[in-house]
């Protein structure tokens, strides 16, 4: 396990780095002197799979992110993701994938430890606008 020390300015900096360091298994982060007193955190993984709710077949290729911590990934062919180094507490995750509507769920990461959430997507049809269709027959000159 690896510790790192960084020094910031303001909290907004220190949510800029929360994402930063996948190879880091702890962060420890100190405010400068007379700003703020140091904050101490350990991430935690959240992993899971992301299934169509009306099937249950895994969706391929969704997108799972974790809102305001710059975190996010796309799910495998089996639909499992896995976000890591996520900063410990309560989070807001949307799923996002074409042809499903748009799925927010709220998740609990524990400090230093793994949550496993299976998440399901509702199928809703793509609205497209004016679609034309044009076919052109190949040049058929006779020479």
């Amino acid at each position: 396990m690896r510790l790192i020390t960084v020094r910031t300015i303001s909290i907004a900096t220190l949510s800029a780095l929360a994402g930063i360091g996948t190879a880091v298994a702890l962060v420890k982060v100190s405010v400068t002197p007379g700003v703020s007193p140091g904050i101490e955190a350990s991430p935690g993984t959240f992993t899971g799979r992301v299934t169509d709710v009306a099937t249950g077949i895994a969706l391929e290729n969704a997108m799972v992110l974790l809102e305001g911590a710059g975190i996010g990934a796309v799910t495998s062919d089996e639909g499992r993701f896995i976000l890591s180094n996520v900063p410990a507490g309560r989070h807001t995750v949307t799923l996002k994938s074409m042809g499903y509507a748009e799925k927010k769920y709220e998740v609990t990461v524990t400090q230093g430890q793994t949550t496993v959430t299976d998440l399901e997507m509702m199928m809703q049809p793509v609205r497209l606008r004016n679609v034309v269709i044009t076919v052109e027959s190949p040049d058929r000159s006779s020479r």
